[in-house]
């Protein structure tokens, strides 16, 4: 990790949506400047570490002295808009120029000092360099031969995310330097009206690495520009329409010889005076979500806002579906069960898994998404994280054995943690340690079932009378709960499947020619899997009473007997309890025994874990807490404690006040 001793301290951006109109650049979205405090978790957090990851949440503590953010407040500046369930981001970063000036003529550019003021703006070009003005930089007209510009702020970071302003107004004559160690030796992010282009520029030539999606002309963009370890990825926020939020427009990776300079900024071509640059900060998106609940406090002038992402959505959806059985990956069950929760697949990112399902069909029925999805988890052993922007992540355990595998784990390291505060990167105030014995499993017990076609059966049948009033529609949830799952279910037939007549006793006169009943398809009624909808209709000039109705259907899939896989770890000597994982989606025992022997290879071994806090007032501190990522690897060096080696990020967790003090804490697990 580079040392970066003069960063600023945190800025946090908080922006909400108030009218629910998706335009992230409208009036009073951004309520930064109210923030007294927030509270941010994502990940599996704790000690010793859960096996599920929590929905990532955020806690904020607004200044409310005008009651702007009380929910009753009806004639306050945001009205009725304030409620729960708008959404909510989260950024976290240092500001490297916001672009404003006092004065109303142009400001040059060149020399002017970062708003910490330890680091100064080069501007390097024959053709003119850049001004500011009206918060925006634009290019100044050059005298001399044709040439480009660029405007350059060491970062001290060469693998920094950037967040900026641009608007597009030239084709492909605007946009950003990265990495470089030269004007001419960089990486470049420009902007054309047919596509986002990366190129590499050595001296005078100049590579194209990745083109993206093409950005409107004339539309102001929020850009984060993620600069992994050989690649570079962006993405963009439509600050003046709905519909653009945080897509990506541009990935990139593997990308050879990228120079290794922390210097970024902006870059403009010859004659290019139209374009714009706005807000150029270090920092990176942490949040993305709903509000679940505003709590004004009236004496104090506060308001708590507590909101939390996808995962949290995903607890409250219930699901009444079938699976169509046949070869289905991991994976593939996942998209199934997020789709049928309303996520669109741009909210996802899912690994293919082991094989799961290869028999016949089976439901997911009544049953929370979120509970359906930790069943795949632990069927492929792998980990479901949401990642604290909404979107969901299945991780195969081969992921983690990939990096337990690596010939020297500690070079792997995004971040060095040392117990030292005069360490030149991140150092821990506080360590906790669990030794991990508690997680050891020696065996893993897979128990699964295969389901069977018993054919034409009856599958439901009405528990008491139904009254269906005259010319009226009645509608039945009838759920088979002998099947596991039915298709195929034959439309009931008058006389023979139902009977109804005009009085509720069942005596009077018969009414079952006035009466219709009729299964409803899966995209009407929202049901399918153990049972269905019906639908029961009325013709009739009297309240008809319904006394008897059957459902049959052509197929009826029953769970068998069970079958289980047992496993047990090499050196089995021991008799630890053994893990039991009962299988609601594998049917076979290659998968079972391939998902044991997974959980066997992770949990046999004793690994010890961590809770690390990092005080936010140490600049280097401050990076980590704002460019950590689950999953990133992490070294620690504690003497004191004799704690050393590789360790993987489960879990984060930043508490913090509106100057950017406070603590960040990190929860690992040992390589």
């Amino acid at each position: 990790m580079v040392s970066v001793s003069n960063t600023p301290a945190l800025r946090w951006q908080v922006w909400v949506d108030w009218a629910g109109a998706g335009v992230w650049g409208a009036d009073d979205v951004d309520i930064s400047d109210d923030v007294l405090g927030l509270r941010w978790r994502a990940g599996r957090r704790g000690l010793p570490a859960p096996e599920f990851a929590p929905p990532a949440t955020l806690e904020l503590t607004l200044r409310n002295l005008d009651h702007r953010y009380t929910p009753s407040n009806a004639g306050g500046p945001l009205g009725q808009n304030v409620q729960p369930g708008r959404e909510i981001r989260l950024r976290a970063g240092w500001l490297g120029d916001d672009f404003i000036t006092n004065r109303a003529a142009p400001v040059d550019l060149h020399g002017r000092a970062a708003p910490h003021g330890a680091v100064r703006w080069e501007v390097a070009g024959t053709a003119g360099g850049f001004s500011l003005r009206d918060g925006a930089a634009y290019g100044v007209i050059g005298r001399g031969r044709p040439s480009d510009a660029v405007a350059l702020l060491d970062t001290g970071d060469p693998l920094a995310t950037l967040t900026v302003g641009y608007r597009r107004v030239s084709n492909g004559l605007g946009g950003f330097a990265l990495r470089c160690a030269a004007r001419n030796d960089c990486l470049r992010l420009r902007f054309t009206s047919a596509a986002t282009r990366l190129e590499r520029v050595s001296g005078r030539a100049v590579t194209l690495l990745a083109t993206g999606d093409a950005l409107d002309a004339s539309v102001w963009y929020d850009l984060e520009i993620e600069q992994p370890d050989g690649g570079v990825r962006v993405y963009a926020t439509n600050q003046q329409a709905a519909g653009v939020v945080r897509k990506e427009i541009l990935a990139a990776g593997s990308i050879a010889g990228a120079p290794a300079s922390g210097r970024h900024g902006l870059w403009r071509g010859f004659r290019n005076t139209v374009d714009r640059w706005g807000d150029f900060s270090v920092g990176r998106s942490l949040f993305s979500g709903r509000i679940t609940a505003i709590r004004p406090d009236y004496a104090a002038g506060k308001c708590r806002i507590t909101a939390a992402d996808a995962l949290r959505r995903l607890e409250s959806v219930r699901l009444y579906r079938a699976l169509s059985g046949g070869p289905m990956r991991a994976g593939d069950v996942a998209a199934a069960i997020l789709g049928w929760a309303g996520l669109a697949p741009a909210d996802y990112a899912l690994d293919g898994g082991r094989m799961l399902l290869t028999g016949g069909p089976r439901s997911v029925w009544d049953v929370p998404a979120s509970r359906a999805l930790r069943r795949v988890q632990q069927e492929e052993h792998g980990l479901i994280y949401a990642d604290g922007l909404g979107r969901i992540r299945l991780e195969a355990a081969s992921a983690r054995a990939a990096v337990r595998s690596h010939n020297a784990p500690a070079t792997l390291a995004r971040f060095s943690i040392a117990d030292n505060s005069d360490s030149a990167g991140p150092y821990a105030a506080a360590l906790r340690w669990n030794d991990g014995a508690a997680s050891v499993e020696k065996r893993a017990i897979f128990s699964y079932r295969r389901p069977a076609d018993k054919g034409r059966q009856p599958v439901w049948s009405l528990a008491e009378p139904l009254a269906v009033a005259a010319q009226g529609e009645a509608r039945i949830l009838a759920t088979a709960d002998g099947w596991d799952v039915i298709q195929d279910v034959a439309t009931p037939v008058a006389n023979t499947d139902y009977q109804a007549t005009n009085n509720a006793d069942g005596t009077g006169a018969d009414a079952t020619g006035w009466i219709t009943v009729a299964p409803l398809a899966e995209a009407q009624s929202g049901v399918s899997g153990r049972g269905l909808m019906l639908r029961v209709r009325n013709s009739g000039r009297q309240t008809a009473y319904l006394h008897r109705l059957r459902l049959y259907a052509a197929h009826s899939w029953e769970l068998g007997d069970a079958a289980t896989h047992r496993a047990a770890a090499p050196d089995t000597g021991d008799d630890a309890p053994a893990g039991v994982v009962r299988c609601r989606y594998a049917d076979n025992y290659a998968a079972a025994q391939g998902a044991a022997e997974s959980r066997l290879a992770e949990r046999s071994r004793q690994r010890p874990q961590l809770a690390v806090t990092l005080p936010l007032s140490a600049a280097a501190n401050r990076r980590a807490a704002a460019e950590g990522r689950v999953s990133d690897v992490v070294e620690v060096q504690a003497a004191a404690q004799g704690i050393a080696g590789a360790w993987l990020l489960e879990g984060m967790e930043v508490s913090a006040g509106a100057g950017g003090a406070g603590q960040a804490r990190w929860w690992l697990t040992g390589v």
